[in-house]
C-alpha cells in the first residue's frame, strides 16, 4: 500500500469525523423507536486539508494522479480515529477533492477520506478492559501506566547484575 509522501502533514478540519454507520432505526407508532445493528465495523469520513508550498504541491499532484490514481487506490495516511495519530488505510471520496491557491504561492488542498477506526484493532475484551480501567482510575491512568513502566523498566532491573 502506498503511503502519503514523507513530510506531508494532513490537517483535519475542525477535527470532524463522520459516523461509521451500520445502525438502523425504525419508528414504532406509540412507542420507542427500535434500533438494530445492520453491520459491524465500517468506515468513517475525515475531512482533510493540507497547506502546501509549490514544491510540495508538485509532489502531491504526482502522488495523487499517478500513485493513488485520484484516490481510487488505498494509501496510508496518519489520522487520529480516537487512539492517537496512527497510519490508516484511506481512500479519497470521489468529488471531494479541491485545490485553491491562496495569495500567490501557497496551495491549500482539501478532500474527504474514508478510513476504518483503529477501535476495530482491539478485541471486545480489550475494549471492556480499557473501560473498566477508566472506571476504576479515571484520569489517573497515565500515572498508573507510568508507574508500571517504571517498575518494569527500572526497578526490576536492579536484580540484573
Amino acid at each position: 500500500m502506498p503511503t502519503i509522501p514523507s513530510g506531508f502533514k494532513p490537517l483535519i478540519r475542525d477535527y470532524s469525523i463522520g459516523a461509521p454507520g451500520g445502525v438502523q432505526r425504525t419508528e414504532v407508532a406509540g412507542g420507542m423507536s427500535r434500533y438494530a445493528l445492520q453491520w459491524d465495523r465500517g468506515v468513517q469520513q475525515f475531512q482533510v486539508s493540507m497547506v502546501l508550498p509549490p514544491e510540495k504541491f508538485a509532489v502531491w499532484t504526482a502522488f495523487f494522479h499517478h500513485v493513488i490514481k485520484k484516490g481510487a487506490i488505498s494509501f496510508g495516511m496518519p489520522l487520529d480515529s480516537g487512539f492517537g495519530l496512527q497510519t490508516h488505510s484511506c481512500n479519497i471520496v470521489p468529488g471531494t477533492y479541491s485545490a485553491a491557491r491562496a495569495g500567490g504561492q501557497i496551495t491549500t488542498i482539501s478532500f474527504v477520506v474514508e478510513a476504518e477506526s483503529k477501535a476495530y484493532d482491539m478485541t471486545a475484551t480489550e475494549a471492556v478492559t480499557l473501560i473498566d480501567l477508566w472506571n476504576e482510575y479515571e484520569g489517573s491512568t497515565d500515572d498508573l501506566l507510568a508507574r508500571i513502566a517504571q517498575f518494569a523498566n527500572v526497578d526490576s532491573l536492579v536484580l540484573d547484575v
